[in-house]
């Protein structure tokens, strides 16, 4: 896919742009950028687009635990809550808790309700993960994520430092863009997490981020799993 690495995009623009979020350079743009696309994201970009990516790595999450865990997970980077309802389906007796950059992201996420009509997420935190983590240490079983760690978006230094949320013996589930993983040393990040005694070793797989049928389809995500050590 081109990704045009201009500055020049309308933020205003209600219509969420692929290659626009691949863009952004600060913070500040990533809020700019949600802050407009929040209310149309999901049926504008999510199913418009055939994005199966969030529930995908739902799955491989809940793949081998077991649905009466009452298990303490969170979302990093939950955007609009599409990771949360699938694993609200597929864990119900999670407690999910989600981070993300944009104040109207989190808005929406905050409106998703499970089966039993109880809100999907616990905690949501307004958080910019550029910065030292210090709304959660060492207190969730899982941690989750989709569609953050990606071009425009966050590298592997934030990612090893979002460890620090998980107990000891914690369980990752990260997917991160596979051009961005290759081309933003992520693997060497890990493994040097590794050294230190921080994490496992990780385990890859790769998944589609589009459903056949999507312009995107053939675009692809790394799935790093790991565990807290």
């Amino acid at each position: 896919m081109h990704v045009d690495e201009s500055d020049n995009y309308d933020y205003n623009n209600d219509s969420f742009d692929l290659d626009a979020a691949y863009a952004v350079e600060t913070p500040d743009d990533n809020r700019q950028l949600y802050k407009n696309w929040a209310a149309t994201y999901d049926a504008g970009f999510v199913d418009k687009n055939k994005y199966s990516y969030p529930k995908r790595i739902a799955e491989i999450c809940a793949e081998p635990v077991s649905t009466t865990d009452a298990l303490w997970v969170i979302d990093i980077g939950c955007g609009t809550g599409v990771v949360g309802v699938r694993l609200s389906e597929l864990l119900p007796h999670a407690v999910i808790d989600g981070a993300d950059i944009s104040a109207e992201m989190l808005h929406i996420a905050a409106s998703k309700v499970r089966s039993d009509a109880n809100p999907v997420y616990g905690e949501l935190s307004e958080v910019d993960l550029t910065l030292p983590i210090t709304f959660a240490q060492s207190r969730y079983d899982i941690l989750i994520s989709a569609g953050t760690f990606t071009h425009g978006h966050l590298g592997p230094d934030p990612l090893i430092a979002v460890v620090s949320t998980l107990q000891p013996g914690g369980q990752a589930i990260v997917g991160i863009n596979k051009q961005h993983f290759v081309a933003n040393g992520f693997e060497q990040a890990l493994q040097s997490a590794v050294g230190s005694g921080l994490i496992t070793e990780p385990t890859y797989i790769e998944i589609q981020m589009y459903d056949e049928g999507s312009a995107h389809y053939g675009d692809v995500a790394i799935v790093a799993k790991f565990r807290k050590a």
